[in-house]
């Protein structure tokens, strides 16, 4: 991965955290956190939970 693919991941994941803290519903803070979850995966070459099929709680 070149460093401003990673650059634009880190971002993301940044941004999801974020709207995360600001959103008012669990629902949403649950969604944004996988995504940002997600982006930090693609940076450090895991694979998500989701893919793995491990259940999360």
């Amino acid at each position: 991965m070149s460093p401003d693919e990673t650059a634009y991941w880190e971002r993301r994941a940044e941004a999801e955290i974020a709207l995360a803290q600001a959103a008012p519903h669990a629902r949403a803070v649950r969604a944004h956190y996988e995504l940002a979850s997600a982006y930090l995966d693609r940076i450090h070459g895991e694979a998500p939970a989701a893919a793995t099929g491990i259940a999360s709680a």
